[in-house]
């Protein structure tokens, strides 16, 4: 009698692991009858290996425990979803310290929490992005999701587990995955009964480069990890950052012209940044979206990216939501969703965090080494709206720019946080000569800015730079309505055109409401926009 093969022995281990995946699910279901009414059913998932427990903080919500990642010197984080209902989180001190001051942002929720000894008690009633500041320790950013909908059964018709034959994926945190996880892409796009769907089960699984394909989904379980690894020899160079001397990857790429494409689910899209720019001196766009129509993402957590981390480039009819952009600190120009070229785009529900702007437009031009692959031909960029998202970045919020290189028109920023910046939001008109037009910047809320980006820290900048010497192009028609600025900064707003020909136009402010002040402001001068030259018919009202 044998010991079996190899891939038998894996094929027996994930069968057994399926029976109590699905005991589980069946024992969580009958634990419902024993919440009590109006109580919030609470889902944790488990911390994947490659990652440690903060050693700062402890969660738990409704008396379940939620793993909390410890990642770096400025933040952890802390994933779970929730259906709706009362949600009751304790927040723990790992040392004991007492907690003696603490803030819960967005502010706008007005979350109040209770201080008893190490811990801060608060209460949800609905699913939320919060960061969450006790003492003098880091932040903790919660990203509580809420319950999902559209889980797929693990096994079954149109369901591609990577773990099982043929693919027979291992988590590992040094096995390659790549071969496994494409085959399974390929033949859920290949998959003749509705839209085929790669299920990734929780583990982690280092993968090279991977190309989405058409009508297929890629499902990330709770505790999923891709994890971007290897040296630049083993991946594809798309692209050259020349500001970093630095190839680039497009580490998760769609097909060009590809259509109906999907990712969801709780897992993490790992772009293991400091590693591979540090060691390798390569930098990866996590998601680059080319040429493609119909793509979603919702729900994973997108994590340290060395590059641009998610790239929707000359593609239409997009949706991102319900994303977490978890990036450092430490390592530049890391953006974490920049729309590039595109149409139809919804950006909604989202926490952004990153040194360089999260959540910003741009277009560009062929002739740089940075976009000489992008497929197709140069785009304008055309309904782009962001909405209820957050931002934490040393630089810009919320921000048009720097490349216009073709026109961007009507581009929406809505109800959307920044948690603390070093501008606000703004049009940074740098590179190229088109036109911005029809911009909505609405219902924001600018907490904090403590951070300097150039000689700016202030809560809005809209100025042409003429950084190519080709003349820069018009800023016109812009809005800007219902701004709570909770910090004005230390340097004045800026308003700049670069001539006369070309000046910012049509600027209107209305109902802003500067720090210390009960009502809307009714003076440039009251807005701080004081930096101004070369403007044509701005206005303020309350």
């Amino acid at each position: 009698m044998t010991s079996g093969s190899k891939k038998d022995r894996i094929m027996n281990f994930n069968i057994l692991r399926g029976i109590f995946t699905v005991l589980l699910t069946l024992m969580t279901s009958f634990q419902i009858f024993a919440i009590p009414p109006g109580t919030a059913k609470i889902f944790s998932y488990p911390l994947p290996s490659i990652y440690k427990a903060s050693s700062f903080f402890e969660l738990q919500v409704n008396g379940v425990t939620i793993p909390v990642v410890g990642y770096n010197d400025k933040y952890d984080y802390a994933q779970l979803s929730m259906s709706k209902g009362k949600a009751e989180f304790t927040i723990s001190l790992k040392n004991g310290d007492k907690v003696s001051a603490y803030n819960i942002s967005p502010k706008k929720l007005s979350i109040a929490g209770i201080q008893t000894g190490n811990t801060l008690k608060f209460t949800l009633h609905n699913d939320e992005y919060l960061i969450v500041k006790i003492n003098q320790f880091r932040e903790l950013v919660i990203a509580a999701d809420g319950e999902e909908t559209d889980k797929p059964s693990s096994f079954g018709k149109g369901i591609f587990n990577i773990s099982t034959q043929p693919y027979a994926a291992v988590s590992s945190h040094t096995e390659l995955a790549t071969g496994a996880i494409q085959k399974a892409i390929d033949d859920a796009a290949a998959y003749k009964g509705g839209k085929g769907i790669v299920y990734v089960p929780a583990g982690v699984y280092p993968v090279r480069n991977l190309k989405l394909k058409s009508n297929m989904s890629l499902y990330l379980e709770g505790g999923a990890v891709l994890l971007f690894s290897g040296e630049e020899k083993d991946f594809k160079i798309s692209a050259r950052k020349a500001s970093q001397n630095r190839n680039l990857t497009w580490w998760i790429a769609t097909d060009s012209g590809a259509h109906d494409i999907k990712i969801y689910g709780r897992g993490t899209l790992d772009g293991n940044g400091k590693y591979s720019t540090e060691k390798n001196n390569l930098g990866a766009h996590i998601l680059a979206i080319m040429h493609t129509e119909k793509f979603e993402l919702n729900g994973p957590v997108i994590r340290e990216s060395g590059a641009w981390a998610i790239i929707p480039t000359r593609s239409k009819n997009l949706v991102f939501q319900n994303f977490k952009l978890f990036n450092r600190f430490d390592m530049g120009e890391n953006d974490g969703i920049d729309v590039i070229e595109s149409q139809n785009v919804l950006v909604k529900h989202a926490i952004g965090i990153a040194l360089d702007d999260p959540f910003s437009t741009k277009t560009w031009t062929q002739n740089t080494d940075l976009c000489r692959n992008w497929p197709g031909k140069p785009m304008v960029q055309d309904g782009v709206r962001f909405e209820d998202c957050i931002s934490w970045t040393y630089c810009y919020g919320y921000k048009i720019g720097q490349g216009v290189m073709q026109d961007q028109r009507n581009i929406v920023f809505k109800d959307c946080v920044v948690y603390d910046a070093a501008v606000g939001i703004g049009i940074h008109h740098k590179w190229g000569t088109a036109a911005v037009r029809n911009v909505l910047f609405d219902g924001i809320d600018i907490e904090r800015l403590s951070y300097q980006n150039d000689d700016h820290r202030t809560w809005a900048i809209f100025f042409m730079q003429n950084g190519d010497k080709k003349g820069s192009g018009p800023i016109d028609n812009v809005l800007v309505k219902n701004v709570l600025v909770r910090d004005e900064g230390k340097s004045p707003g800026k308003i700049k055109g670069v001539s006369a020909a070309i000046p910012v136009s049509n600027l209107k402010f209305k109902n802003i409401v500067m720090p210390g002040t009960a009502g809307a402001a009714s003076t440039l001068q009251q807005i701080k926009m004081t930096d101004t030259s070369y403007t044509n018919q701005i206005q303020i009202k309350k």
